[in-house]
């Protein structure tokens, strides 16, 4: 859409010759009707990926009909009276869908209903008309003074939308995928809504980039697999046939795939080999890989980077927590990308990918629709979480089935999750069949249980490894070591620290280890998940097999040690935290039976016990928030949809956090932003490498002991530079340990 020599506002609007969406700063004037042909545009352009786009598109061009109203006209003249301009709109398909018993409309009217504020919950006949249920909206409607006459005679009449096809449509206790489409089509409109606008706001100068065209990135990755060809050795020769694998499997049809890779076998470029060459076979649009931790996703993007160049890979995680709009001010392009993840390669977490999939809020699922058509590679597969394994296994079975996707779930430890795909009707299929041959040749480590150990036993056992890593279970138990191994070459890991320190830390590690030099690290699990270093000894306290297993990871690496040298070392603490008791319990019962178990039949044997629901359980662990049963109507009588509700249940971390910013001289505006209550949707994003979480009850003592400024969206400014080490993070001196968990 062209947007310059748009009508100006004094020559118009007062006159009322003419009805307006948007107005800029220096007074140029969108008209509804322009506003609302471009939005259905992109709407249906996006939507189209998943076979909807006459769907979206009638979205669009209704969406903004409540701007035909004269207190919302108002509003661009000045006037600060609220007014509430979607719900004209929604009540337009909402009429039709309950005329013609029409569910495509009725998902529609959601969307547009919550178009600004978020998708709302169905509610109920109780509820009063200032309530923002879709029920209260429906109440609210009659009151709109909207000019019908006015928006017809513009934008022509109702387009008909067909029916949906009976694999969405809602059924008795399946509901699933219907309320999913909505959603996606929720995110059709607004991402397709928040273009437009930016592009009449801007002027067309938003700095977007889209990236290379795949081809481009294929032959940059061909070149960079070059060095590797030809290498001699065992270890390379299955390397080489993982690979291999992967390219051949690349032809298969989509569906749901495991890629079972021994620590050390390749996994990461081989799985990437796997989506280039699937993604070209069937003409997808873009590869998301989903990480288990923010601490590691800089490692992961930067092997991207370097292989495929800077503007071709986006790494998003924040969790930036606003309605919408266009925002003024400059913005990169990979912070305009991550709003709609409009690059080739995204890589983000498992809690950012998962819980946008389950979200309400416009900047949470606007990202939504470019999921569709993608190849989507899981890494470290076995850390979804048990609480929400069904959500999480139901929602990867939809996009494969529904939205042209492939899955790939990708680790050394293969979760056994044949059961619970069955129940969603996939069978996942094995990349590489025969790598369980494989596993004694990548075998570099020795396990050994030491049972229960003292504090001082253990680190006493660490300073006479003079190099080695100690893997613990809280972060309490994190600080405590390093207090007593404190010295040089000792260091500290834990989401204590801002990833920015993290990533420094992890960085002078690796550098020390190459050169031979003493390190002792004490860390949290974060080190487990893929990161890129190589211990001659590790210690890891009882856990769950898998944890272990990757724990031993980091041990022996390169292969450069004879196995025997390369132990690693497993212990239980004289006081384990009792969250750890049940999967620690079923890892001690497999070694009993297995002896070693880093097997591929210890570890289906360990994921066999640690998903096995037994029938007298009243409640099902794998799906603890009981989301599927409120999504599939079982909790309720209500015939409709609760998408703030679903968004409450799933989220990953069940307690509130907040966001604390260390100052550095580098984010001196966001910390200005916060500090005057004004922190943008930008400058938000941008904190997350310099902020640490920290629950409520943490988030109180720094805010009783004075050290914060004032809270903006869930951020405060850490005031007072004693309580945070580069080192090993947030201290809480004045409160002792004890509060770390």
């Amino acid at each position: 859409m062209q947007y310059a020599g748009a009508i100006t506002f004094e020559e118009d609007i007062m006159s009322k010759t003419g009805f307006y969406a948007h107005k800029t700063d220096d007074g140029r004037l969108q008209t509804i009707a322009e506003h609302a042909a471009g939005t259905a545009e992109r709407a249906g352009r996006a939507a189209g990926a998943f076979g909807f786009g006459d769907a979206a598109r009638a979205a669009g061009m209704f969406h903004d009909v409540g701007k035909y109203a004269p207190a919302f006209q108002a509003r661009l003249c000045g006037s600060r009276e609220a007014y509430e301009h979607s719900s004209a709109g929604m009540s337009l398909f909402f009429e039709r869908s309950r005329k013609c018993r029409s569910y495509a409309d009725m998902l529609l009217a959601y969307a547009i209903a919550g178009h600004h504020a978020g998708l709302p919950d169905k509610g109920s006949g109780s509820d009063t008309e200032d309530s923002d249920t879709f029920t209260a909206k429906i109440k609210r409607r009659a009151a709109l003074g909207c000019d019908f006459g006015s928006y017809s005679a513009e934008l022509g009449e109702l387009p008909a939308v067909r029916e949906l096809p009976a694999a969405f449509l809602p059924k008795q206790y399946d509901w699933y995928s219907y309320q999913f489409l909505g959603r996606m089509l929720f995110s059709s409109l607004v991402d397709a809504d928040f273009l437009d606008t930016e592009a009449f706001m801007s002027g067309g100068t938003a700095a977007r980039d889209g990236g290379e065209p795949f081809d481009t990135l294929r032959d940059r990755f061909e070149r960079y697999m070059d060095r590797f060809s030809g290498k001699s050795g065992k270890l390379n020769e299955n390397r080489a046939k993982i690979l291999a694998d992967c390219r051949c499997a690349a032809a298969s049809e989509k569906g749901i795939f495991r890629l079972t890779v021994p620590t050390g076998g390749g996994k990461t470029l081989s799985s990437m080999a796997f989506a280039l060459d699937h993604l070209r076979a069937h003409g997808m649009k873009r590869i998301i890989y989903v990480i288990p931790y923010v601490s590691i996703i800089r490692q992961t993007v930067g092997i991207f980077e370097n292989i495929f160049g800077e503007r071709n890979v986006l790494g998003h995680y924040g969790t930036a927590d606003f309605g919408g709009g266009c925002e003024t001010g400059e913005r990169s392009p990979a912070e305009l990308a991550a709003e709609n993840w409009d690059k080739p390669i995204i890589v983000t977490t498992n809690v950012q990918f998962f819980e946008s999939l389950h979200a309400a809020k416009p900047s949470h699922c606007r990202k939504l629709h470019s999921v569709a058509d993608s190849v989507i590679i899981f890494d470290e597969a076995q850390m979804l979480p048990v609480g929400l394994l069904r959500p999480c296994l139901r929602a990867i079975s939809e996009l494969v089935k529904n939205y042209g996707c492939t899955a790939v779930l990708c680790t050394a430890t293969q979760p056994a999750l044949e059961r619970l795909l069955a129940d969603n009707g996939i069978t996942a299929r094995e990349i590489c069949p025969d790598t369980a041959r494989m596993y004694p040749d990548f075998a570099r480590v020795r396990y050994e249980m030491l049972g229960k150990c003292s504090d001082d036993a253990v680190c006493e056992r660490l300073r006479a490894a003079g190099s080695a890593l100690c893997v613990l279970n809280s972060r309490a138990g994190v600080r405590s070591y390093y207090n007593a191994l404190a010295g040089d070459g000792v260091f500290h890991l834990s989401t204590y620290m801002t990833p920015a320190h993290l990533g420094r830390s992890i960085e002078t590690i690796r550098e020390r280890l190459g050169r031979g030099e003493k390190c002792l690290v004490v860390s949290t699990s974060l080190i487990e998940a893929g990161v890129d270093v190589d211990f001659p000894t590790v210690f890891r306290e009882m856990a769950g097999l898998d944890s272990i297993i990757q724990a031993g990871g980091r041990c022996n690496r390169e292969g450069r040690r004879a196995t025997d040298e390369s132990n690693v070392y497993v212990f239980s603490r004289e006081a384990p935290s009792e969250r750890f008791s049940a999967v620690s319990a079923m890892t001690a019962r497999v070694y009993e039976l297995y002896g070693d178990i880093s097997t591929p039949e210890a570890i289906h044997a360990y994921f066999e016990r640690l998903y096995a629901v037994s029938p007298s359980e009243v409640n099902d662990k794998l799906d603890e928030k009981r989301i599927l049963a409120l999504i599939d109507q079982r909790e309720s009588d209500m015939r409709g949809l609760n998408y703030r509700e679903i968004a409450e249940r799933f989220r990953y971390i069940s307690k509130d956090q907040k966001q604390i910013l260390i100052p550095n001289g580098e984010n001196a505006e966001a910390c200005a932003a916060v500090r005057s209550g004004r922190l943008t949707r930008g400058l938000l994003r941008r904190i997350g490498r310099d902020s640490v979480p920290v629950y409520e009850n943490e988030y109180k003592k720094l805010r009783e002991a004075g050290v914060l400024s004032q809270e903006c969206d869930g951020a405060a400014v850490l005031e007072d530079p004693s309580w945070y080490d580069p080192d090993c993070g947030l201290t809480f001196r004045d409160t002792g340990d004890a509060l770390f968990g």
